[in-house]
């Protein structure tokens, strides 16, 4: 490590500080400082006195075991731990002199003297009891050793110095903490794990590993009782024992602020866990070679959905409250975002279900209209030859006629629900194009002209006289126009009169308007009025011939080209269509 990765800029740079006043305070030359990492390391954030080769210890880490074994060789005088050049253990030595410097001073024959090699050192530790630093001490003004007065001097003197070490380093880990928890729920909201549960467990797992300072960690998530893994752990966890932690990561979920902590011989938070596993684990974490096992609950509201477990290898620096909470901050973060990406997995794979439900209806309305119509053109071609046969009986021809009639009824049932299964298939989208909707009203009522005034009925062109262009598919929208124009003559009487007309809006778009002084519809009915295959409950609507398809094609055609219909009627005294096209 270079360039210190403990930390930010303004934390270094004030325990920088911190041990420069220290050192001046004490009577020393060179102050030093170094941070527990979570993973068992010390590193360098502060030397002071620039003694020679310092720069190049900046950001670098050393075990923590080795300088506990060199602490372990000293003499502890109140807070502070001398330890002599000539006291430190076989091996020892050497494993200081990798991860240290060595200040240039002469080496002497007097006991009194500093020696090159001794050390003084204060352990800086939080109310849990674990260490969290070392502050050092080295070349002192005049290069003698200390007496015990100096010692018993020098703990009253940064004794405060030492609580505010801890504080500027607890401060500065909750820091990081909340920029991890910050930059893990970014990534459990981005795009990619809102819809996907696989993306969002392997991403979430990476970001928890660096947010947790952990070496590893899985997670678990239980679905329909049953325990599914991340596979994160190279401690191999048997079905019970997982499932023992499934427990208690649901009764932790009930507790506010409480994650399970196993230690070899110690399970904090759960009592049931520690009762039958804790020789368990005891041997499993040996095994492994971890020092610490966690279990944080993954939930949201009163619904646990899986667990975080996590570990730290023999010699880490033990779990703190701090890292605690944190966990349980991302564990609530995972459960809402897993609950959100199982809700929108469920929704698409219930779309694709109605998607291939769909399809398969527009399949089937597909191959019924072209299997029906051969046969319906057998039947309506001989029945057309007895009606009009000059051998058959007047009670043959009278019976083929009514075939005839049900065959042009069938036949236009089929051509509904072919027009239908045409507008409705998404695959078929709509040729659009730049169409004239007043020239299609204007044809649709030549065409119509003939029925109305056999009818008795009274078309009339009203609104824009000029052209008026739409986007849409020619074919289709004729298609509708002429379906609202043939409902407005067929439940219309005698003496009844039609207005047709299409007006410029001022959202810019165009509306195509349709009313009549026909029998009109009931509100009941304008309910379900749009449903493929609905007729009226009005006696006198059904004795008038239809399929009940002709409004259920007009609103699919105007949804694929963005457009609406809108129905207002009054049962009794009209009715009143509009086709609403987009600017």
């Amino acid at each position: 490590m270079r360039d210190s990765s403990w930390g930010g800029a303004r934390a270094r740079a004030l325990l920088h500080e911190i041990t420069a006043d220290a050192a001046a305070r004490a009577g020393f030359k060179v102050g030093a400082l170094e941070v527990v990492r979570p993973q068992g390391l010390l590193e360098f954030v502060a030397i002071t006195g620039e003694p020679e080769g310092s720069a190049q210890l900046l950001g670098t880490g050393s075990r923590v075991e080795d300088m506990i074994a060199a602490i372990d060789d000293g003499v502890t005088h109140g807070e502070w731990t001398f330890v002599a050049e000539d006291a430190y253990s076989p091996g020892v030595e050497e494993a200081l002199r990798d991860a240290s410097w060595v200040p240039d001073i002469p080496r002497t024959d007097d006991d009194g003297d500093w020696h090159p090699l001794d050390m003084l050192v204060a352990e800086v530790r939080d109310e849990g009891g674990a260490l969290r630093a070392l502050l050092y001490l080295d070349e002192p003004f005049g290069l003698r050793r200390l007496s015990r007065t100096r010692f018993e001097a020098l703990t009253d003197t940064l004794s405060l110095t030492l609580g505010t070490i801890l504080a500027v380093i607890e401060r500065e880990e909750f820091a990081h903490l909340a920029r991890s928890i910050r930059a893990a729920r970014v990534m459990v909201q981005s795009s990619p794990a809102r819809h996907d549960v696989g993306h969002l467990l392997r991403e979430a797992r990476k970001a928890l590993v660096e947010a947790l300072s952990v070496d590893e960690l899985e997670i678990d998530v239980f679905i329909a009782g049953e325990i599914e893994t991340t596979d994160g752990l190279s401690l191999e966890l048997d079905l019970d024992v997982r499932r023992a932690l499934q427990a208690a990561a649901i009764r932790a979920w009930t507790q506010p602020n409480r994650v399970v902590i196993i230690e070899p011989g110690l399970v904090w938070g759960d009592g049931e866990v520690e009762a039958a596993y804790a020789d368990w684990f005891t041997t499993a974490l040996a095994t492994a070679g971890f020092e610490t096992l966690v279990v944080a609950p993954v939930g949201v509201d009163d619904q646990v959905l899986g667990m975080i477990v996590c570990a730290r290898r023999t010699g880490s620096r033990r779990w703190t409250d701090g890292e605690s909470l944190a966990a349980l901050e991302l564990g609530h973060d995972l459960g809402r975002a897993l609950a959100n990406a199982h809700a929108t997995q469920r929704e698409r794979r219930l779309l694709g279900e109605l998607r291939e439900l769909e399809e398969s209806r527009y399949r089937f309305l597909r191959e019924l209209t072209h299997e029906i119509n051969n046969p319906m053109t057998v039947i309506a071609a001989n029945a057309e030859f007895l009606a009009t046969n000059d051998l058959a009986d007047e009670r043959d021809v009278k019976r083929a006629q009514a075939i005839l009639r049900g065959t042009e009824r069938l036949g236009d049932l089929l051509d509904g629900l072919a027009m239908l299964s045409r507008v409705s298939d998404p695959q078929n989208a709509p040729a659009l194009e730049e169409v004239d909707l007043l020239g299609v009203v204007e044809d649709t009522i030549s065409s119509m002209a003939a029925v109305a005034e056999r009818a008795g009925i009274t078309l009339h062109l009203v609104g824009e006289t000029g052209s008026t262009i739409v986007l849409a598919d020619s074919r289709e929208i004729s298609s509708a126009v002429a379906n609202l124009v043939d409902n407005a003559v067929k439940y219309s009487d005698s003496g009844d009169e039609i207005w047709l007309g299409v007006e410029r809006r001022d959202d810019g778009g165009v509306t195509f308007t349709c009313r009549d002084e026909g029998i009109g519809i009931s509100d009941a009915d304008q309910v379900d009025l749009f449903d493929p295959l609905f007729r009226s409950t009005n006696e006198e609507a059904l004795m008038r011939p239809g399929t009940g398809l002709g409004l259920g094609i007009v609103r699919q055609i105007m949804q694929r080209i963005g457009g609406d219909v809108e129905v207002e009627s009054v049962l009794g005294r009209g009715t009143t269509v509009r086709l609403r096209f987009r600017a």
